[in-house]
């Protein structure tokens, strides 16, 4: 009964993709999870973003993305500076050692889309788009 649920397809495919993706990172010699890679990339995509709007995109808690912050901070990936116009507030942006693990990470990450997506034919890829958006709506709304 439950593998029919449509909702566990996609929690179960979703942590497949995590688990197979810290698999591949591992055995590359790569010391962040995925979650920390998508911190990673939403900081490298948006320059000096908040701590508050990373977790915004990302869809996490507080408490999670301080958490991966401050992992990523201690590991020398990223810098955390006040904002010029408000000192409480903290902007993030890449550390040269960032930039160089992203560099690494880069090719190591489309191997992992790409043998996630190998055996899909486009058509199918924009339907799973499309799908996933509409639930993502039916669920804002």
């Amino acid at each position: 009964m439950i593998n029919n649920n449509i909702y566990f397809q996609i929690e179960l495919t979703a942590r497949r993709i995590r688990q197979y993706g810290q698999n591949v990172l591992k055995s590359n010699g790569i010391d962040i999870t995925i979650e920390q890679w998508l911190v990673l990339n939403v900081i490298n995509e948006n320059e000096a973003i908040s701590q508050i709007a990373v977790g915004e995109k990302l869809v996490k808690d507080k408490p999670t993305i301080s958490r991966m912050v401050n992992q990523l901070e201690k590991k020398g990936f990223i810098i955390k500076n006040n904002a010029l116009n408000d000192s409480r507030k903290v902007e993030l942006s890449i550390s040269a050692k960032g930039e160089k693990l992203i560099n690494t990470m880069y090719p190591i990450i489309e191997k992992i889309r790409f043998t996630g997506l190998s055996e899909l034919a486009e058509y199918e890829k924009e339907n799973i788009q499309i799908i996933l958006k509409k639930i993502r709506e039916n669920l804002d709304n």
